[in-house]
């Protein structure tokens, strides 16, 4: 058992030593003298104070003693002692850049975690798979900072499974996944955290795009231009998607409904009017494009000049669904500039943007590594619920003992 506030015991030894000083200056009778003659006899208990070689009234010396011992007991707030052995958390990366299958070593450190948190943009319940494909891996962009913070949130929680927390992060640890509060959140976890980097899922994923473009579309010539990178995993569809489109969007592609003619699109109009440019991603491309209609609802991944969204993108399954209302002339160069296919190249991203696979620098997994000692649960600063003694079992026997105090010191007398 340990006390979060331990200097209420020091109080209450002291004030007990000062007890049992008081009960060793004991007041006794006197030595006997022979006196010539009664009238010079005070008419009272002759009793002098004199240093005793044992406490005077001993059970009302322990009644006194264990009244203040049982306040200091109820004020020092005792916790039960957790048993010794670490309790380790598991955070396993299930986002887009990580791997369907795992090895055998990171196999081996989930079946010895206490918690397993699952995570991509957020952390999320993991469910272990029969199968070698991990069906539990999504399409998301990982965040290792939403990871740590959910280690952190859950580590109150287990202060009563050890005496000790270990922390183990099994992710392929991509730049992607890297952002500037990563290393803040980190010093918010008092110990180590074990690095287990696993390879990266495969560059080449499936499903395919092969967007289906004629020869005179003025989009077809920028997306040659971009070559493959657009159509491994986007779809661009000129007119309205059919069920097929929608299919292959739902299985994790990005179909991209990027009509050659706005008014063609089944879109709320807006009044016609110039508008000098359009951005996405810290892409800009400056021209007269003429806006006509209004993309439906979503997410806004491009914007006019002016703040109004020019592209929107919403889920659909696995997958998403782009709906793009920047006008593509047939007259000019403008598909073939180069802001037009850095634009471009945006628009026809993966969902949730494009994948990079580069490994976070050994610089950045040494910070993230931290120091050699484990978190230590008795630091933890919330005790857990339900775990800690009731102090009021304590102030209701030191009560207790309180009311019988007087009674045993008038049977003293």
């Amino acid at each position: 058992m340990t006390f979060a506030a331990p200097l209420w015991l020091v109080g209450a030894a002291a004030l007990s030593l000062v007890v049992v000083a008081l009960h060793l200056l004991a007041r006794q009778r006197p030595r006997p003298l022979i006196y010539p003659t009664a009238r010079f006899i005070p008419e009272q208990v002759a009793s002098a104070p004199a240093a005793a070689r044992r406490p005077s009234d001993l059970l009302l010396l322990l009644l006194r003693v264990a009244v203040i011992m049982l306040i200091g007991i109820a004020f020092a707030r005792p916790l039960r002692s957790p048993p010794r052995r670490t309790t380790q958390i598991v955070l396993l990366d299930r986002s887009r850049v990580a791997s369907h299958t795992l090895d055998d070593s990171a196999s081996a450190l989930l079946r010895q975690a206490g918690v397993v948190i699952a995570f991509d943009s957020m952390p999320h319940q993991w469910v272990e798979t029969a199968t070698a494909d991990d069906t539990s891996r999504t399409a998301a962009r990982g965040s290792l900072s939403a990871a740590l913070l959910a280690a952190v949130r859950r580590a109150p929680e287990l202060a009563t499974a050890g005496d000790s927390l270990g922390l183990s992060i099994i992710s392929p640890f991509s730049v992607e996944e890297w952002d500037d509060a990563t290393l803040a959140i980190r010093r918010l976890w008092r110990g180590r955290i074990e690095v287990h980097s696993v390879p990266p899922t495969g560059q080449s994923r499936s499903p395919v795009g092969g967007s289906s473009l004629s020869s005179d579309d003025p989009l077809a010539a920028t997306l040659a231009l971009i070559g493959p990178e657009a159509q491994i995993d986007a779809r661009v569809v000129r007119s309205p998607p059919v069920t097929s489109d929608s299919s292959w969007a739902a299985a994790g592609g990005a179909l991209v409904y990027w009509p050659r003619e706005s008014a063609d699109a089944p879109w709320d109009t807006v009044s016609r009017d110039t508008v000098g440019g359009v951005f996405s991603g810290g892409h800009a491309v400056v021209a007269p494009f003429l806006r006509m209609m209004r993309p439906p609802d979503g997410v806004v991944i491009a914007r006019w000049s002016d703040g109004a969204p020019a592209a929107t993108e919403r889920p659909l399954g696995t997958g998403c669904e782009r709906d793009v209302a920047i006008p593509t002339g047939a007259t000019g160069d403008l598909v073939l500039r180069q802001g037009m296919r850095a634009l471009t190249r945006e628009l026809t991203a993966p969902c949730g943007g494009r994948i990079s696979f580069q490994r976070v620098p050994d610089a950045l997994l040494d910070s993230l590594r931290g120091p050699s000692s484990l978190v230590a649960t008795s630091r933890l600063v919330q005790p857990v619920p339900g775990r800690v003694p009731a102090n009021g079992w304590y102030l209701s026997a030191a009560l207790l003992l309180f009311a019988v105090e007087p009674l045993v010191r008038r049977g003293g007398r």
